[in-house]
């Protein structure tokens, strides 16, 4: 039973990661590889503030959604004066100075050992230290970001973003301010990833740089393209399917040391298949 809670929780987690994603790639157009990074960024947030007791976890998970929305934008706000490839690349570069920033500031994020001990999420005086309590909180924050996906794409708001994902410069040309919107989807998906990262930080009571590095960008990115970008049920599709593998192949009797590459290769060739075949994702609309 603990083993599926323990699915559940992750597959939530990871979806309200994959609608932060959904967000930049997918509604307003951003090829962006670098959401793992803050989604990192999140996580140690959350674990620094309740590690040393200086706020309760709600209060913390705040301070790490606040954060990381202004850090999003500022990184964006560089890289959105270039645009198609280049775009990837800063990005990318992104992802690359936050990783050795986890692993080289050892007097705060503990380095390549990490942290440890990350306190359980207490609410109300209530802690949510099984797995069942922990999903009632995970699920409660995946319900509200899901409300705000949703009504932010039935808003006047969420159709100027999608006008800008099919000409933005026809958006520019009624009036509109382009770079704008652009920062302010960031902001909203870098939200929605700290949220998640604290979340991640407070179940696994571990974390380190490995959680935060490029393979977990592309993974963010698998999900989404492989439930379906654009949708807010493929934003949930993509994390509980491609969960589901790892715990498929506990079940076959493979090496463990072979465990990771083989699940890499799953998790890439899907990836391929889907481009190749259904770019639209389980879910629907075309890319």
């Amino acid at each position: 039973m603990t083993f599926i809670l323990s699915y559940f929780i992750l597959a939530t987690i990871f979806s309200i990661a994959a609608l932060s994603t959904n967000l930049l790639v997918g509604v307003i157009g951003i090829f962006s590889v670098s959401q793992a990074a803050i989604f990192g960024v999140g996580a140690y947030t959350v674990a620094l503030l309740t590690l040393g007791q200086t706020l309760p976890f709600a209060l913390a998970l705040v301070a790490a959604t606040l954060l990381c929305a202004l850090l999003n934008m500022a990184l964006a706000l560089p890289s959105l004066r270039v645009a198609g490839d280049y775009f990837v690349v800063t990005s990318f570069g992104c992802q690359l100075v936050m990783t050795a920033v986890f692993i080289n500031w050892a007097t705060l994020t503990g380095g390549a050992s990490g942290l440890v001990g990350i306190p359980s999420p207490s609410l109300f005086g209530l802690s949510a230290d099984d797995s069942p309590a922990f999903l009632a909180v995970a699920g409660s924050v995946l319900a509200v970001a899901c409300a705000g996906f949703w009504l932010l794409m039935r808003s006047p708001f969420g159709i100027t973003i999608h006008a800008i994902r099919l000409d933005e410069l026809a958006v520019a040309a009624a009036g509109r301010d382009v770079l704008r919107c652009k920062l302010s989807v960031s902001a909203i998906s870098g939200a929605y990833a700290g949220a998640a990262g604290g979340l991640y930080a407070s179940y696994l009571s571990f974390i380190d740089p490995t959680s935060f590095d490029l393979h977990v960008s592309i993974l963010i990115l698998t999900m989404l393209v492989v439930g379906g970008a654009r949708t807010l049920a493929g934003s949930l599709i993509g994390p509980f399917l491609l969960l589901a593998l790892p715990q498929a192949l506990a079940l076959i009797a493979i090496p463990s040391t072979i465990a990771g590459p083989v699940r890499q290769f799953i998790y890439g060739a899907l990836l391929i298949a889907f481009m190749l075949f259904r770019p639209q994702g389980i879910a629907g609309r075309r890319l």
